[in-house]
Order: structure tokens, then sequence, then C-alpha cells
């Protein structure tokens, strides 16, 4: 008689454990085996933002450092810790630490090390890490570079580049007609739009109504400042005329990116902003669509009166259109290699725009790229030119220049570039006038007696050109 055959209880196990103890047997990983299982924590690291960036030492770059964080299969590695640690003298990161997000990634802001040169900046996540590398600049230098005196290429190269751009009329429109008070008489006001560069550009026209056709010498306003023009702003012009006041017609040009403004309504410019550079272009194209569409006119010529922003604009004119004839410049900038450009270049560089017209748009389209080596400083240089007045002063027309000795937003070295340069020249009054202003700030009524000037001045348009 056989005895019964007794169980072994090692055979009673849970189904999990016995198919653990097969996948084991088999060479599949033991997930509770730290030396086998699969890696699902931080496995690589890639930047996303921030890397091989320039900047100025002892600040942060213009992008902050953005990296995800991945496991083994590629999937983004939430949660996971990530330290930034930039090497010794190589500055510091706000936060040093921080948390993946859902989506793998974590950001630190990088400020740079003080001294110049190539600087790196160590990630890490677990056993996981890289490097990202940045080039502090050497600021002075590059400013040095950026602001050595122009040479006669490159004043021929800005030359070429204006000869090239088209500011006919084009597309012309007219958006208003409108009876307008002017003085003890009347004048009827023409908003219109026109086209330059692609770009649908308004301004507005204003003429004396009864005056014979060709009778009218054309003043243009070339206003200041970055927040446009209204035609209201003509009324301290017609007053300063008085009784002159209905022997012009007068164009007001606003420019690009910027509102023409009338009685409640606003016309915006189209086009990217171009501090002094392509506002001459909508200045000219204006002028253009002046003589072609006002009987009144004279053909002959273009006169403009400027302040600050727009005698820059003005002067620039000048240099480029043999048609201009006569500028009254206000308090306008005229050289861009100016040591006041210079501080005003290394301030923003370190520090952001200071809030005065036209310095952010400098700021962000040739400082701020020219830090970043996004911008060659050949091509900034170009910028500046294209800016200055100064450099063409040999094709300027007859200018009258006022300026104060306490004006705090376009210094008066400004106006005292451009007299040493004219008198260089030979050129002194009648053919250029400046008067400088003890104590006057930037505001037409600071500089007593200017106005009276100005009328005077600006008088003399109202002779047939050629005529002393």
């Amino acid at each position: 008689m056989s005895r019964a055959r007794r169980l072994d209880p090692r055979w009673f196990v849970a189904p999990a454990v016995f198919l653990a103890v097969t996948a084991i047997a088999c060479g599949e990983a033991d997930p509770a085996d730290p030396g086998g299982r699969t890696e699902t924590g931080p496995a690589s690291i890639v930047v996303l933002t921030g890397a091989d960036q320039r900047g100025v030492p002892a600040r942060a770059p213009a992008e902050a450092v953005t990296v995800r964080v991945l496991d083994a299969d590629g999937r983004p590695a939430a949660g996971s810790s990530v330290a930034f640690r930039p090497e010794p003298g190589h500055g510091s990161t706000d936060p040093a630490s921080t948390v993946a997000d859902a989506n793998g990634e974590a950001a630190t802001t990088w400020t740079l090390g003080a001294t110049p040169g190539a600087q790196r900046l160590a990630v890490s996540a677990d056993r996981a890490e890289v490097t990202v590398r940045a080039d502090a600049i050497d600021l002075d230098a590059e400013l040095d570079a950026l602001f050595a005196p122009a040479s006669a290429a490159e004043v021929d190269a800005v030359r070429a580049d204006w000869a090239q751009r088209n500011v006919s009329a084009a597309g012309v429109e007219v958006e208003l007609t409108e009876e307008l008070a002017f003085g003890e008489s009347t004048a009827t006001l023409r908003v219109v739009s026109h086209v330059v560069a692609g770009a649908r550009h308004f301004g507005a026209i204003i003429v004396p109504d009864g005056a014979a056709p060709e009778t009218l010498p054309l003043l243009m306003y070339s206003h200041g400042g970055d927040g446009g023009v209204s035609v209201d702003d003509m009324d301290i012009v017609t007053l300063a005329l008085g009784g002159l006041s209905h022997r012009f017609v007068y164009a007001i040009p606003s420019f690009r990116s910027e509102p023409l403004r009338y009685a409640g309504r606003s016309w915006v410019s189209e086009g990217p902003s171009s501090h002094w550079d392509y506002d001459v272009d909508d200045a000219l194209a204006l002028a253009n669509v002046v003589f072609e569409t006002t009987p009144e006119v004279r053909p002959d010529a273009i006169h403009i009166l400027g302040g600050s922003r727009g005698a820059g604009v003005a002067l620039l004119a000048g240099a480029r259109d043999e048609r201009v004839d006569r500028i009254v410049a206000f308090f306008g900038p005229t050289d861009f290699f100016d040591e006041w450009i210079r501080v005003i270049a290394w301030k923003t560089a370190l520090d952001g725009p200071w809030d005065l017209p036209g310095l952010i748009h400098l700021d962000s389209t040739v400082v701020q790229p020219l830090v970043r080596g996004t911008l060659s400083t050949p091509e900034a240089r170009l910028a500046l030119v294209r800016r200055s007045s100064v450099l063409f002063a040999a094709d300027l027309p007859t200018v009258q220049v006022h300026h104060g000795t306490a004006d705090f937003v376009v210094p008066v070295s400004q106006a005292e570039s451009l007299m040493r340069t004219m008198a260089a020249f030979g050129r002194t009054s009648p053919d250029f006038e400046a008067f400088i202003y003890e104590g006057g700030g930037h505001d037409f009524l600071s500089l007593a007696g200017a106005i009276p000037r100005a009328v005077e001045f600006m008088s003399q348009a109202l002779r047939p050109k050629g005529n002393p």
C-alpha cells in the first residue's frame, strides 16, 4: 500500500511572485532590484533657451536658461530636482535649484560674472548633466569700436542706400476733407494716405482757401516725441506766423507705427517704427503727395520746421533731398557719434533704455542686438551714420538752429557738433545760423526770442526761389 504524496508548501505562492521569479529567470529586470531596473528618473537634459548667449558682465543675458529633463525613454521627467551651478567667477543663478514642471522643464536667470570672457553654467538633475556657455563681452571695447569716427566709405554707403529708396507718391487716397478755421480766414484740411515701402502712411495737408495755382510755398511740420501728431499742433505754428500763416501750404506727416489725430479721430501709419531714419522717407513721400495733389503749392521747394526728433528728421531730409530749401531746427539730434549717445548706449546696455523719445527704439534696434551679437558692429555703425546729419553737412540747405544750454533731453552738444562742422565748411549767416540760449530747456517757450527769429527766417521762403 502506497503512502499519500505530501505537497511541498513552497509551491503555494502568489501568481505575481511566480511571474516575477520567472521573469528573473528569463533575464528581465526586477523592478525591486536597483541594479537591474529600467530607469524612470532623469537620464538626459536638453537646453531649450539661453545657450551660447552674449551679454554684459554682471548682468543677465536677454534669454533665461530653460532646460527639459528627460528619462531614459525620452519622456519628460516631471518632478525632477534641477540644480544650476555656475563655475567659480561665472556669476550666479536665481533660482539656484528648482523642480521640473509637468513638461520636465526648469528655468533660471543667469547673471554673468563680472569679468569679460567665456563663462560656463552646469545644469544637473540626479546623474544627468549639461553645460550652458555664454560670453561676457568687454563693453568698453565694443563701444570703442562702435563710436570710432565714421569713415568716408560708411558715409558713401549710406548715401547709396538713400538713393535707392522710393519716396514717390503711391496709392494715394483721401481719407477726409473738411473746412478748417485758419486765423481770420479759412482753409481746407485733407487727411491723406499713401504707400511708402509697402506700408500705408497717413498725413495731413492744409491749404488756405482762395490761393492761386503755384503761389504758396510748402511748409512741413516735423513733430517731436513718440506719440504721433495732431493737426491741432499746427496752432502754435500759425499763431507764430500771424499774418503770414495764410501764405503757406502745410504738410504734417505722422511717422510709421504712430497716429495722426484730428477731431477725435485717429489714423495710425503702418510699418515698424524707425526713428529718424525711415521717418525721413515718410516725410518726403508726403511732400510728393502734396506736389501731385495740390494745385496751389509752389513746386520748387520744401521748407521744414522741426522740434526735437522732428528737427533731426528735418536735417536728414535736407541732406537727402535737394528740394529742401530752408530748415528751422529746434533742439534736435545731429550727431549719433557724440559722447552723449555713447553714454546712452553704455547705460542702456547695462540697465535698459531711458524713457526719452527714440531711445527705446535705439536700444532695441542697435544697442541690444549689438550686445547679443545679432547685429554686427559694421551694421550698427551704419545705423548711427544714417541718423547723423552732421556727417552730411555739406549737403544741407539753409539752416537755422535753436538750442538751450539746460536741455536735458537733447543736450546742447548736438547743436555744437553741427556748428563746428558748418564753421569748418565756412558756412555762416545767412546760410547757416545757430542760436544758443543760456538756461534754455527742451521747450520752444524757454528760448527767449527764438520764435520771432524763426518766423523771420522762414518768411524768406515766401520769396521766389533764387531771389535774394
